[in-house]
Protein backbone atom coordinates (compact mmCIF):
# COMPACT_ATOMS: atom_id res chain seq x y z
CA UNK A 1 0.00 0.00 0.00
CA UNK A 2 1.37 3.58 -0.87
CA UNK A 3 0.14 7.07 -0.19
CA UNK A 4 -1.13 7.99 3.55
CA UNK A 5 -0.87 6.45 6.86
CA UNK A 6 -3.40 3.82 7.07
CA UNK A 7 -6.17 5.37 9.81
CA UNK A 8 -5.90 1.69 11.69
CA UNK A 9 -3.00 -1.02 11.48
CA UNK A 10 -2.38 -4.32 13.94
CA UNK A 11 -0.99 -7.20 13.38
CA UNK A 12 -2.50 -10.15 14.45
CA UNK A 13 0.75 -12.05 15.85
CA UNK A 14 0.02 -15.21 18.32
CA UNK A 15 0.68 -13.43 22.14
CA UNK A 16 3.40 -14.75 24.32
CA UNK A 17 1.07 -17.62 26.00
CA UNK A 18 -0.15 -19.12 22.49
CA UNK A 19 3.88 -19.29 21.70
CA UNK A 20 4.59 -21.34 25.09
CA UNK A 21 1.66 -23.81 24.39
CA UNK A 22 2.67 -24.80 20.90
CA UNK A 23 6.26 -24.91 21.56
CA UNK A 24 5.17 -27.12 24.81
CA UNK A 25 3.23 -29.05 22.87
CA UNK A 26 6.09 -29.31 20.34
CA UNK A 27 8.52 -30.53 23.02
CA UNK A 28 6.12 -33.42 24.39
CA UNK A 29 5.43 -34.63 21.27
CA UNK A 30 9.37 -34.61 20.25
CA UNK A 31 10.42 -36.33 23.63
CA UNK A 32 7.68 -38.93 23.41
CA UNK A 33 8.73 -39.83 19.84
CA UNK A 34 12.40 -39.74 21.30
CA UNK A 35 11.48 -42.15 24.16
CA UNK A 36 14.79 -42.68 25.02
CA UNK A 37 15.77 -44.09 21.69
CA UNK A 38 19.68 -44.13 20.76
CA UNK A 39 21.68 -42.24 17.90
CA UNK A 40 19.77 -40.34 15.36
CA UNK A 41 16.68 -41.38 16.54
CA UNK A 42 16.82 -39.27 19.31
CA UNK A 43 17.48 -35.73 17.69
CA UNK A 44 15.52 -35.88 14.73
CA UNK A 45 11.85 -35.54 16.16
CA UNK A 46 13.58 -32.43 18.05
CA UNK A 47 15.19 -31.40 14.62
CA UNK A 48 11.71 -31.88 13.14
CA UNK A 49 9.02 -30.83 15.28
CA UNK A 50 10.24 -27.70 16.80
CA UNK A 51 11.08 -25.77 13.96
CA UNK A 52 7.73 -26.99 12.28
CA UNK A 53 5.94 -25.65 15.13
CA UNK A 54 7.90 -21.77 14.79
CA UNK A 55 7.39 -22.32 11.19
CA UNK A 56 3.37 -22.13 11.61
CA UNK A 57 3.51 -19.53 14.19
CA UNK A 58 5.13 -17.48 12.15
CA UNK A 59 2.72 -17.76 9.30
CA UNK A 60 0.00 -17.23 11.79
CA UNK A 61 1.84 -14.15 12.12
CA UNK A 62 1.33 -12.38 8.94
CA UNK A 63 -1.69 -11.18 9.18
CA UNK A 64 -2.86 -7.65 9.97
CA UNK A 65 -6.14 -5.49 9.74
CA UNK A 66 -5.55 -2.27 7.64
CA UNK A 67 -7.93 0.71 7.09
CA UNK A 68 -6.48 2.51 4.42
CA UNK A 69 -6.87 4.36 1.03
CA UNK A 70 -10.54 4.11 1.67
CA UNK A 71 -10.57 0.15 2.08
CA UNK A 72 -10.83 -2.38 4.79
CA UNK A 73 -8.12 -5.27 4.52
CA UNK A 74 -8.27 -8.20 6.53
CA UNK A 75 -5.82 -11.69 5.88
CA UNK A 76 -7.69 -12.65 2.45
CA UNK A 77 -9.89 -10.26 1.38
CA UNK A 78 -10.47 -6.47 1.71
CA UNK A 79 -13.36 -4.24 1.07
CA UNK A 80 -13.68 -0.64 0.22
CA UNK A 81 -15.32 1.07 2.80
CA UNK A 82 -18.18 2.64 0.95
CA UNK A 83 -19.77 -1.13 0.44
CA UNK A 84 -20.70 -1.05 4.79
CA UNK A 85 -23.06 -0.50 6.81
CA UNK A 86 -23.23 -0.26 10.51
CA UNK A 87 -19.99 -1.11 12.65
CA UNK A 88 -20.52 -2.76 15.95
CA UNK A 89 -17.56 -3.34 18.03
CA UNK A 90 -17.67 -6.78 20.52
CA UNK A 91 -16.47 -8.16 24.02
CA UNK A 92 -15.23 -10.99 24.51
CA UNK A 93 -18.78 -12.79 25.43
CA UNK A 94 -20.06 -10.77 21.82
CA UNK A 95 -17.31 -12.11 20.23
CA UNK A 96 -17.94 -15.88 21.33
CA UNK A 97 -21.38 -15.50 20.32
CA UNK A 98 -21.06 -14.76 16.79
CA UNK A 99 -18.44 -16.78 16.42
CA UNK A 100 -20.91 -19.91 17.72
CA UNK A 101 -24.52 -20.10 17.88
CA UNK A 102 -25.67 -16.23 16.61
CA UNK A 103 -22.77 -17.42 13.35
CA UNK A 104 -24.26 -16.55 10.21
CA UNK A 105 -23.21 -19.11 7.28
CA UNK A 106 -22.44 -16.72 4.84
CA UNK A 107 -20.63 -14.82 7.14
CA UNK A 108 -17.04 -13.70 6.61
CA UNK A 109 -14.65 -14.93 9.31
CA UNK A 110 -11.21 -12.92 9.59
CA UNK A 111 -9.92 -14.06 13.44
CA UNK A 112 -7.57 -15.95 14.80
CA UNK A 113 -7.96 -18.34 17.98
CA UNK A 114 -6.11 -16.34 20.35
CA UNK A 115 -8.32 -12.85 19.62
CA UNK A 116 -10.93 -12.90 22.06
CA UNK A 117 -12.62 -9.38 20.76
CA UNK A 118 -13.78 -8.16 17.26
CA UNK A 119 -16.06 -6.26 15.05
CA UNK A 120 -19.19 -6.91 13.29
CA UNK A 121 -19.06 -4.66 10.19
CA UNK A 122 -22.26 -5.08 8.05
CA UNK A 123 -22.02 -5.56 4.36
CA UNK A 124 -24.17 -3.20 1.70
CA UNK A 125 -23.02 -4.20 -1.24
CA UNK A 126 -26.38 -5.27 -3.11
CA UNK A 127 -24.17 -7.64 -5.47
CA UNK A 128 -22.28 -9.42 -2.56
CA UNK A 129 -24.35 -11.76 -0.29
CA UNK A 130 -22.32 -11.88 2.72
CA UNK A 131 -24.16 -10.61 5.52
CA UNK A 132 -21.47 -9.35 7.80
CA UNK A 133 -17.53 -9.54 8.61
CA UNK A 134 -16.76 -10.34 11.29
CA UNK A 135 -13.00 -8.73 12.25
CA UNK A 136 -10.76 -9.95 15.22
CA UNK A 137 -8.85 -7.58 17.17
CA UNK A 138 -7.31 -6.40 20.33
CA UNK A 139 -8.58 -2.98 19.97
CA UNK A 140 -11.94 -2.86 18.62
CA UNK A 141 -13.22 0.29 19.58
CA UNK A 142 -10.02 1.96 17.32
CA UNK A 143 -11.10 -0.45 14.26
CA UNK A 144 -14.88 0.54 14.74
CA UNK A 145 -13.48 4.40 15.31
CA UNK A 146 -11.27 4.23 12.28
CA UNK A 147 -14.44 2.24 9.97
CA UNK A 148 -16.69 4.95 10.94
CA UNK A 149 -14.46 7.37 9.42
CA UNK A 150 -15.14 6.98 6.03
Amino acid sequence: MTGPAPSYDERLAPPPWVWLAVLSVALVAAAALHSGAPGWRAVVPYAVLLPVAVLGLLLASRGRVTVADGVLHVPGARIPLDHLGGVTPLNREGTRRMRGPLAEPRAFVATRGWLTESVRVQVEDPEDDTPYWLVGTRRPAELAAALQRR
